[in-house]
């Protein structure tokens, strides 16, 4: 495919420093292409159903939109502590498609670019300029296109139209029955089919993205505990902290607590 636009959606950086997250593990689904640094300690990640990885003490991880990330923290050695900053993009190419459905990148990214992507990190976390952070963003995206290896073509056109059911309606009720309906396949059908592309069960994958978001705007905003459950679709504040903790290894309380300091 030849790209003749490339527009950056949306554009998040964030950060973190703390000293409580050996073997911390998070199952995220995430609705923008996340590249992560450990710039202190390292990170198990493992892209859906894939293998897992390693990124090394400095490393980076990129995963794909709406696509479950497994990852596991692990502290520096030597200082007990980690710390992380990592930018979510949301790329349109050609006015249609989203990057990461036309291309795949690597989990990890060997030695040589960690010095490529860390500088460009650097010039992005130095500076809240918009303008600034923009052109980093897209000379990022530059050096990703060229490891990257294009999707022939979109498997399950109709697990795709469930995906984007869940991406827009994640705060309403959900069933398998409408998300089977939506992808003109029979429950039975759509349940194997999709856990064979995402590697867990709809509803699995349903309250990981539910908890993505709430977790992005425990880190983000000052809304209640209960307010953020509600929005997200979980109405029981009780269930909510429970799935929550059983997801991050902490409660929401503990986990706006741990991401209050920023890089």
């Amino acid at each position: 495919m030849t790209i003749t636009n490339a527009h950056i959606k949306t554009f998040k950086k964030s950060g973190f420093n703390s000293v409580y997250n050996e073997n911390i593990k998070h199952i995220k689904v995430l609705p923008y292409l996340s590249i992560v640094q450990s710039v202190e300690g390292s990170y198990d990640i493992a892209i859906g159903s894939g293998e897992t990885k390693q990124t090394g003490e400095g490393g980076f991880f990129i995963a794909p939109s709406e696509v479950q990330q497994t990852i596991v923290h692990h502290v520096n050695a030597d200082s007990g502590k980690m710390s992380a900053r990592w930018i979510f993009l949301d790329v349109e190419i050609n006015n249609i498609y989203k990057i990461d459905t036309l291309y795949k990148f690597p989990a990890v990214i060997d030695n040589d670019l960690k010095i490529k992507f860390n500088k460009i990190f650097d010039s992005i976390f130095a500076t809240n300029n918009i303008f600034d952070n923009y052109g980093d963003c897209y000379k990022l995206l530059g050096i990703l296109l060229q490891i990257s290896t294009p999707i022939e073509k979109e498997p399950h056109s109709g697990i795709k139209n469930a995906v984007i059911y869940i991406k827009e309606n994640y705060s309403k009720n959900i069933t398998i029955e409408k998300l089977a309906k939506l992808s003109h396949m029979s429950e039975s059908n759509f349940y194997a089919t999709f856990k064979k592309v995402f590697g867990n069960s709809p509803i699995s994958y349903l309250n990981h993205y539910r908890l993505s978001i709430a977790a992005a705007k425990l880190n983000e905003s000052d809304q209640s505990i209960n307010e953020i459950s509600s929005s997200v679709g979980i109405t029981d504040p009780l269930y909510f902290s429970k799935l929550f903790k059983k997801t991050y290894g902490m409660s929401p309380k503990d986990y706006r607590r741990m991401y209050q300091t920023k890089t």
